[in-house]
């Protein structure tokens, strides 16, 4: 279970279920569900989970998030399934801060996809009963995508059940969308990333044992290898914050890519952690993007990428200092 904070200092307490066929105890207690993908958990999805959880409050019930443990498109058309912007545990922290008190990640199957709309919306009620249902304006369910949130609050109110629709959320004059924070990150626009996302772009990850290049020259970094299928900003250097399980945070210089200075090593994260000393292999660590510092390079020697880490650790310091001064 996640806490999570409710209102006057009430401490909530967030379940995680495997699948719907789980929940008579949110059947038998009421719920809002906002139903929906939330890869990222972007502010638009952020909008549209906290209306759930708004409307529960009111009610007295659940606030119910439904989402779904794969992307939809690993079964749908697997040669087209996007990248993941954020692994469960990590969308599971979002939704934990956002007050939600059940989160049900249904595996994405063929029999699932097979189902009709009103297929799919008798599952819905059979297992959950909710009062009401919150889903995105270009949500679409059930077989072939024919369900839509105005076939939805057709049907439910038949049934009894209130549909809101979430409109799109725009910003700068674009709609916030996975797609488009993939296509800054692939950018390297961490910032803008994490502006659409609300918080900043995250990858996490256990501290493997390296060559130690890093320690020799001087930098000691931390290893991680990335998990297959995970969105990554472009290869290059970046200012990160590095959150460890104790709970400190600490900054720190990231660089994305296969080492090219040193004739190319799989793809990986490496941090060196500024005014850090200790052991951190094992442990799972948090590696949040602030700031792109540069693309990759290949360097002459290492003395020469000596130097550079130097200029990257003090505009990362710069940079820090500055967000400081803002907060």
């Amino acid at each position: 279970m996640s806490p999570v904070c409710g209102r006057k200092g009430e401490v909530r307490l967030m379940r995680v279920l495997e699948q719907s066929a789980d929940a008579a105890d949110i059947r038998e207690r009421g719920c809002v569900v906002a139903i929906g993908t939330f890869d990222g958990v972007h502010l638009g999805h952020q909008k549209l989970i906290s209306r759930a959880v708004e409307l529960a409050r009111e009610a007295g019930v659940a606030a119910v998030v439904f989402t779904f443990r794969n992307h939809p498109m690993s079964v749908l058309a697997p040669d087209r399934e996007p990248l993941s912007l954020y692994p469960l545990e990590e969308r599971r922290r979002v939704f934990a801060k956002l007050g939600v008190d059940f989160v049900i990640e249904e595996p994405f199957t063929e029999e699932l996809a097979a189902l009709s709309p009103d297929d799919f919306l008798e599952l819905l009620i059979e297992r959950l009963a909710p009062r009401a249902v919150i889903v995105g304006a270009n949500f679409s369910f059930g077989a072939g995508g024919r369900g839509t949130p105005e076939f939805l609050a057709q049907r439910g109110q038949a049934l009894g059940v209130r549909v809101e629709k979430a409109p799109l959320l725009f910003l700068d004059g674009e709609r916030v969308s996975s797609t488009r924070i993939r296509a800054l990150l692939a950018a390297g626009n961490v910032r803008s990333a994490g502006k659409l996302l609300g918080h900043p772009f995250a990858i996490a990850g256990v501290v493997e044992h390296g060559d130690e290049r890093g320690r020799k020259l001087g930098f000691p970094t931390v290893n991680i290898t990335p998990v297959k299928g995970q969105a990554l900003p472009a290869d290059g250097a970046y200012a990160v914050r590095i959150l460890c399980p104790d709970g400190k945070e600490w900054s720190g210089v990231a660089n994305v890519g296969d080492n090219p200075t040193f004739g190319g090593d799989p793809l990986r994260i490496e941090a060196h952690l500024l005014d850090f000393s200790g052991d951190l292999y094992g442990l799972r660590l948090v590696v949040r993007f602030i700031e792109r510092l540069r693309g990759e390079e290949k360097f002459p020697s290492a003395e020469a990428l000596v130097r550079q880490i130097k200029k990257d650790e003090e505009r990362a310091r710069e940079i820090f200092s500055s967000l400081s001064s803002l907060c």
